[in-house]
């Protein structure tokens, strides 16, 4: 059990809270419109979710990190492969135009964001004895 679960909840919620607002700021541009849009749309939810249970989230991040890791990196590679086939393009004009390995940043940042979505709403739905436990 963490030492101090309001400092768990508050330092795992802001930076979700601060990616938000530059996803926000990014809404505002042509070539960030993608990035704002992914940051938009998921960081306030991660935010609320670590401000709710930022403290049994965090004794479970062992588990988050394979659950989210493992997916993200298979997802990753799979959609370069099909980017660099030719199977699909992503808009230049809306991106930043970094593509490590083969892959738009924006496209990386999509595919973690929604696995760390998923993992952390199944975990909290999961976790034994949530309901008896005050957040």
């Amino acid at each position: 059990r963490p030492s101090n679960p309001g400092r768990v909840r508050v330092l795992g919620a802001l930076p979700w809270f601060v990616l938000a607002v530059v996803g926000a700021g990014l809404l505002t541009t042509t070539r960030g419109l993608y990035m704002g849009l992914i940051l938009a749309w998921a960081a306030p939810v991660l935010g609320c979710m670590w401000l709710y249970m930022g403290p049994r989230l965090w004794r479970y991040i062992h588990v988050l990190g394979l659950a989210v890791g493992l997916p993200t990196l298979y997802l990753w590679v799979a959609d370069a492969v099909a980017i660099a086939q030719g199977i699909w393009t992503i808009s230049p004009e809306y991106t930043f135009g970094w593509n490590p390995f083969g892959l738009p940043v924006e496209e990386a940042t999509f595919f973690l964001v929604t696995n760390v979505l998923s993992a952390v709403g199944v975990l909290l739905f999961a976790i034994p004895g949530l309901e008896r436990e005050s957040p």
